[in-house]
């Protein structure tokens, strides 16, 4: 398709499926540096009950799904904005309520933290956007590659849900 032609991408976390795909609709892959692009990946936690959580785990968690995706993306934001150049971010992880208390703290401080960073760096030309599923197979991975194609210029703030029945 070519959503992606000439653009650079990179992936936190992000499987190999993933990689293809975005390959497929015309992104190069990187490991660093300057890009167009950046998806993370938050690896979901194992799901514990919140009275088997001890502290360490919950900091862990909320590390693992917040901390870090707002490093990388304060990084990536920082770097186009000097560049002058426009960019996306897609954040891409469990849904808040499917893995226990740490993840859904986590998801949703992820949820509003992906709508603030949307509404403040949209005057930069940089979108952030965010996908809560469980599901790795072609639709998320079709959705990943329009949410940070140019086809979604006008989508920021987004949080969206794929795939979230079990049925």
């Amino acid at each position: 398709m070519g959503w992606l032609s000439g653009k650079t991408a990179r992936l936190v976390n992000g499987s190999a499926e993933l990689a293809a795909a975005l390959s497929a609709h015309g992104a190069t892959i990187v490991e660093g540096g300057d890009c167009d692009v950046l998806i993370h990946a938050a690896p979901p936690p194992p799901a514990r009950l919140a009275h088997e959580l001890s502290f360490a785990e919950w900091r862990g968690a909320l590390d693992a799904g917040l901390d870090q995706r707002f490093h990388f993306a304060r990084e990536f934001a920082a770097s186009r904005r000097e560049s002058g150049k426009p960019g996306a971010i897609l954040f891409i992880g469990a849904p808040e309520q499917t893995l226990g208390s740490d993840q859904a703290a986590a998801g949703g401080a992820l949820g509003n933290l992906t709508k603030t960073l949307g509404v403040e760096w949209a005057r930069d030309g940089i979108r952030v956007n965010a996908v809560q599923t469980c599901a790795a197979d072609d639709t998320l991975f079709n959705l990943a590659a329009y949410l940070v194609s140019d086809y979604a210029a006008y989508v920021t703030g987004a949080v969206m849900g794929v795939g979230l029945d079990d049925d």
